[in-house]
């Protein structure tokens, strides 16, 4: 995901869901996100997707909480 100005991040909207078919056997019953990202740039609002599967959904949600905890011993 590109690097976006956290000033200009103007919403953020997410949904889990579950691949209940696929061609891919093994891919049946993966859990996965989707992330959207909604931010201005120069007066235009502009979306970056991204897909995530479980653990890297968890990453990300580490690195938040890591985020937030500096964020609140800076604050």
């Amino acid at each position: 995901m590109e690097d976006i100005p956290l000033n200009k991040i103007v919403d953020v909207s997410w949904r889990f869901g579950v691949t209940v078919a696929s061609s891919g056997t093994d891919e049946v019953g993966k859990n996965f996100l989707q992330l959207k990202v909604l931010y201005d740039e120069d007066g235009n609002t502009k979306s970056i997707f991204t897909e995530m599967n479980l653990n890297q959904f968890y990453k990300f949600l580490h690195d938040l909480e890591k985020a937030k905890t500096n964020l609140d011993i800076l604050m």
